[in-house]
């Protein structure tokens, strides 16, 4: 019984003990701003796949209106270490932040 609860836990929370899991509890001030903080992560590590002509092109990542379309998303998978995929290039912490904090805020056209 006590291997079953394990490998749903696993299962349920992933094996990453690096991923720091660490989704804002709040809106950080200032709110990170999407044209200067947010545009240049997607630009580096998400748009490659989350474009027109990427292995995810039907959920591109190119305008305000399609991110913000998949906020809730894009923070879970990014809080939880799945995106971007653990074999490509990583976001630094402080873009990282930058990002969640500004999913946090609601995602604002700022």
């Amino acid at each position: 019984m006590k291997a079953i609860c394990f490998a749903v836990f696993v299962a349920a929370c992933g094996t990453d003990a690096a991923c720091p899991r660490d989704t804002p509890s709040s809106c950080p001030s200032p709110t990170p701003s999407y044209t200067t903080d947010v545009v240049p992560v997607l630009n580096t590590y998400c748009n490659d796949c989350h474009s027109p002509t990427g292995q995810a092109s039907d959920r591109p990542f190119q305008t305000y209106q399609q991110v913000f379309n998949r906020r809730t998303s894009i923070l879970s998978f990014t809080a939880n270490c799945q995106m971007p995929p653990p074999d490509f290039p990583q976001p630094t912490e402080p873009e990282r932040v930058a990002l969640l904090g500004w999913l946090a805020c609601g995602a604002p056209d700022n």
